[in-house]
């Protein structure tokens, strides 16, 4: 798993690829701990490289969630695969996030 931290207007974009697991979820959530030190009301995910997603996966994600909903925002998720997106449908996730098919959509805030 790799996670890259980026900004683009004024968003905070997160991008991961590979496998967001058992194994991988403890670094991104170590990874992302200085960065959710600060209020962040609305970060966006890339998820157009990851190609696994367990429920611990799933634990991480809704760390960002929580994050986000205590600072009056959601957290948008976009350019997941067909295959990784079902995994988000069947956990009941867009219910409480924002899904796009591709990043200028979660830019724009328009799925």
């Amino acid at each position: 798993m790799k996670a890259a931290i980026e900004t683009e207007r004024n968003l905070p974009i997160i991008t991961l690829s590979g496998r967001l697991d058992t194994a991988t979820a403890p670094g991104l959530d170590a990874q992302l701990a200085p960065f959710l030190a600060e209020p962040r009301p609305r970060i966006l995910m890339d998820l157009s490289e990851v190609t696994y997603i367990s429920s611990a996966g799933l634990r991480s994600i809704l760390q960002l969630v929580k994050h986000t909903a205590a600072h009056g925002g959601r957290l948008g998720l976009f350019a997941a695969s067909p295959h990784i997106m079902e995994v988000i449908e069947i956990s009941g996730f867009p219910s409480l996030l924002d899904v796009y098919p591709d990043r200028e959509s979660a830019l724009n805030g328009h799925a």
